[in-house]
């Protein structure tokens, strides 16, 4: 349930202490493929994406790769080694069943990886990707924050920058543009992009002094100690882990167009010991309503975000379904409250959502087709960002 939700699953402890670590990202599952040997654990993904290191394996360790073809090594099964190895069966079964109720129910995991080519050097980081690579800085950054860095960029559109990263879905990307001399702010799924012309103090291969300062509505520039701009924050993110970043923004829904750039002297003030939970837990079962309370989305475009009592329950991007899924594991007896977020992107927008309480529906609220009619939704134009947001409060019984 807890993989199924997003949330970082605990380790599963195997017969031998050994420990693996699974992780679930937007986009890939990690299964380790020695998940049933006897020895030391592999690197893996941890939950929040990042590389740990495998312990090295002795040179005479009896195990082996499962998938190294050199000749076997004389050496006895023991009932042990069997035991664990069908546990193992047994999970990644479960894994595989888990991974088409994902698809089924079109749930979000939280947490894209944070990934790229990076090397240190000149006292800082040197990120290359062809598509997107993070950096992860391991500071979280808030309104109150400030954060600056030298940044080098490379000869591309969109060389790099700094983000601020919720997951993989929910991010505001600072970054540089040597060709076209400027500094781009975009934000996603908000769609919109904020265009700053800084001259020739942005130019490929020049370093430039990139900052950024959080309040409680904006977001404002610095470049090179001269102000560039300020954007408003409505919708986007406005707390998460501070990474560095190469490549293009929208490069996870788009063509790649790879970049590289050298991260110098980051200062980070006024960061934060801790993040509030973004995305619901789970409620002892005393304490659950005796109804049941279904939710069901569709007809979405762009992208749909319901929040229960102000955080996240579920995620789905352009005509993905929701559900039927019920809720009740994340309600008490009591009054809370439904929040769907439309976001659009391009052109126009749809979106459909139902609450059911005992199979009959207390809220149902839809507008427009998706890809065949959205006369319903013209009063939503053709606007970007957060294009809609309803609200609904309800009595668990």
């Amino acid at each position: 349930d807890a993989w199924l939700m997003g949330r970082p699953v605990h380790d599963f402890p195997t017969s031998n202490d050994a420990t693996v670590r699974l992780t679930s990202s937007g986009r890939h599952i990690v299964i380790p493929l020695d998940l049933a040997k006897s020895g030391a654990p592999t690197g893996v993904e941890t939950a929040h994406g990042e590389s740990e290191h495998p312990t090295p394996l002795q040179p005479n360790d009896e195990a082996t790769h499962p998938c190294d073809d050199s000749p076997p090594r004389q050496r006895s099964v023991s009932t042990h080694v069997v035991m664990t190895m069908a546990g193992s069966a047994v999970l990644i079964l479960a894994l595989v069943w888990g991974i088409r109720l994902h698809d089924k129910t079109a749930w979000r995991a939280l947490g894209a990886p944070l990934a790229g080519a990076w090397t240190f050097a000149n006292d800082g980081v040197a990120g290359k990707a062809q598509s997107v690579g993070r950096f992860n800085t391991g500071s979280m950054i808030g309104p109150g924050s400030s954060v600056a860095v030298t940044l080098t960029s490379g000869g591309t559109r969109w060389a790099g920058g700094m983000e601020i990263f919720e997951d993989d879905l929910h991010w505001t990307f600072v970054a540089i543009s040597p060709r076209q001399h400027e500094i781009d702010v975009e934000r996603f799924p908000a769609g919109t992009v904020n265009t700053f012309f800084a001259g020739s103090t942005v130019s490929a291969g020049k370093p430039v002094r990139l900052a950024v300062i959080l309040t409680d509505k904006a977001l404002r520039i610095f470049c090179g100690g001269i102000p560039a701009g300020t954007v408003l924050h409505r919708w986007d993110i406005e707390r998460g882990r501070l990474v560095l970043r190469v490549g293009s923004p929208g490069d996870e829904l788009h063509p790649p167009t790879g970049g590289d750039a050298l991260f110098t002297a980051l200062h980070v003030a006024g960061a934060l010991t801790s993040l509030p939970p973004t995305t619901v837990t789970e409620v002892p079962r005393r304490l659950r309503p005796s109804a049941t309370y279904t939710l069901i989305a569709d007809n979405i475009d762009d992208q749909l975000d319901i929040l229960l009592d102000g955080r996240r329950l579920a995620t789905a991007g352009y005509r993905e379904k929701i559900g039927p899924l019920e809720i009740n594991r994340f309600l008490t007896r009591g009054q809370h409250t439904l929040t769907m977020r439309l976001f659009n992107r391009k052109w126009s927008a749809a979106y459909g959502i139902r609450l059911e309480e005992n199979g009959v529906d207390i809220w149902n609220k839809r507008c427009g087709n998706v890809r065949s009619d959205h006369a319903a939704c013209d009063a939503l134009e053709t606007r970007l960002g957060m294009v809609k947001q309803l609200d609904f409060t309800f009595r668990a019984h």
